[in-house]
C-alpha cells in the first residue's frame, strides 16, 4: 500500500470517528432532530463513502451518479454557509476552521468521480 493510500486512508478514519462523536455529542445534548439535520447526515453520508472509495480505490456505483453527488454536495454545504457568514465572528471562523478540517473529503470526492478512470468502466466494457 502507497503511503498516499494510507493517508487517506488515516483521513477517512479520523473524519469518519469525528462525525460520529459529533453526532452522539448532538444526541446526548438533546438536540432535536430537524429537516436540516437529516439532509446533512444524508450529504454527510454521500462524502464519507466518496472519500472511503477513493481511500480504498473501490468503485461503488457509477461515475456519473458521484460526479453529480460531488456538485449536489458541493452547492449544499454552499447554500448552508449563508447563514453563518451572517453570523457572528466566532461562529464564522468556528465554521472555518471545521470545513478546513473537512475540505480534503471534497477534494477526494472530486478525485473519486472525476480523476479516478481506472475504477470505471467504460461503456464498451459494460456492454461485452
Amino acid at each position: 500500500m502507497t503511503k498516499r493510500r494510507t493517508g487517506w486512508l488515516i483521513y477517512a478514519v479520523l473524519l469518519t470517528a469525528f462525525v460520529i462523536l459529533g453526532e452522539l455529542s448532538n444526541a446526548r445534548a438533546g438536540r432535536a432532530v430537524t429537516a436540516i439535520a437529516v439532509a446533512n447526515w444524508i450529504l454527510t453520508a454521500a462524502l464519507l463513502t466518496a472519500t472511503w472509495c477513493y481511500a480504498l480505490q473501490k468503485p461503488f456505483g457509477a461515475a456519473r451518479y458521484w460526479r453529480t453527488a460531488f456538485w449536489i454536495v458541493l452547492f449544499a454545504t454552499a447554500v448552508m454557509l449563508v447563514p453563518v457568514i451572517l453570523g457572528a465572528p466566532e461562529v464564522i471562523v468556528f465554521t472555518a476552521l471545521l470545513l478546513a478540517l473537512v475540505v480534503p473529503a471534497y477534494l477526494a470526492a472530486f478525485r473519486y468521480a472525476y480523476r479516478s478512470p481506472q475504477l470505471w468502466r467504460t461503456d464498451e466494457e459494460s456492454r461485452s
